[in-house]
């Protein structure tokens, strides 16, 4: 997904607390409204002139608060290959200028089943609730006339948890992985009460490929000319001891690879822990989470996408 279709800080953080931890019982998803076959614009299609297309789906957060929402798009049937932008945006009633987003995308083969999870943490002003529904960006990515694609009616927005206790989020700058970076970097505080802490680490990567563009330059040593890109992830959650050093280190299994070709291009991926201890032997209740992501040096570099496309978090529900 071209980093223009998106707008809104690059950085986002937020914290809350409440005197007790709650249930963590799941709310449950709301389905789109809007399903069906939707045309997709031309290849050519500049930025400012692509057709957003609202699914429906709302969820509202209310004045002051801070939600957990989490969406699956399902799509099928591409007459080509195609671009889908999985948007939420989230308004001011009212308004229609987008106050907070959570954003991802990739390219969808022909004829492919394909689902995108896209998700994170929304916090409402003081003096507002949010309306939070989904949105979609369809481009042809083969041809530069218009094709088409179904969107799917299991296509859903969820409010996870409801009120949570405490939540930590940063959203990643933009990053070109030749080697290994660390993405999606968060500090966290556990509460009192709490015993297990949850994080997720997702980020939206770029296959380098063709002409130096963006980041993908061939003078910082980003490799262009191979058929893909075999992209590396692992979520990292340390939990640190009062003098800031490395206590404990949980993740989600080791580093797994996968390849995205240049032909998706665009791709997702996402890492969680949802039961993470906090160990009373470390004399600290801090953590330290991020996304480990490395390229093999045998395949094209790629870059991590920001502006709300790649998230990390540490969070009590």
């Amino acid at each position: 997904m071209k980093r223009a279709l998106v707008r809104g800080l690059v950085v986002a953080m937020a914290v809350l607390a409440c005197q007790s931890a709650g249930a963590a019982n799941a709310e449950p998803a709301v389905p789109i409204s809007a399903p069906g076959r939707y045309d997709s614009d031309p290849s050519s299609t500049k930025p400012a002139d692509k057709t957003t297309r609202a699914l429906g789906a709302t969820v509202v957060v209310p004045a002051g608060a801070t939600r957990y929402l989490s969406s699956k798009l399902f799509t099928d049937n591409a007459a080509q290959v195609t671009e889908v932008s999985h948007l939420v945006y989230c308004k001011k009633p009212g308004q229609t200028s987008v106050f907070a987003q959570l954003v991802s995308g990739q390219n969808v083969l022909a004829n492919t089943p394909t689902t995108m999870l896209t998700r994170g943490f929304v916090t409402a002003p003081a003096d507002s609730a949010l309306n939070c529904g989904l949105y979609t960006q369809l481009i042809n990515h083969a041809a530069d006339v218009k094709g088409s694609i179904e969107v799917l009616a299991s296509t859903y927005l969820q409010d996870v948890y409801g009120e949570l206790v405490a939540v930590a989020q940063t959203f990643s700058t933009s990053m070109l992985v030749n080697t290994s970076v660390r993405a999606n970097l968060v500090s966290f505080t556990a509460p009192s009460a709490a015993t297990t802490v949850q994080a997720i680490g997702d980020v939206s990567v770029t296959t380098c490929y063709g002409v130096d563009k963006g980041l993908c330059q061939r003078s910082a040593g980003a490799r262009m000319d191979g058929s893909g890109s075999f992209v590396g992830t692992q979520l990292v959650v340390n939990q640190l001891t009062a003098t800031g050093a490395v206590c404990r280190t949980t993740t989600n299994g080791p580093l797994a690879g996968r390849t995205v070709t240049n032909t998706i291009h665009h791709y997702r991926v996402n890492t969680w822990l949802t039961d993470v201890p906090v160990d009373s032997s470390c004399g600290s209740r801090n953590f330290v989470s991020y996304t480990r992501v490395t390229a093999n040096a045998n395949q094209n570099s790629f870059k991590i996408e920001a502006n709300n496309q790649s998230v990390g978090a540490l969070f009590v529900p």
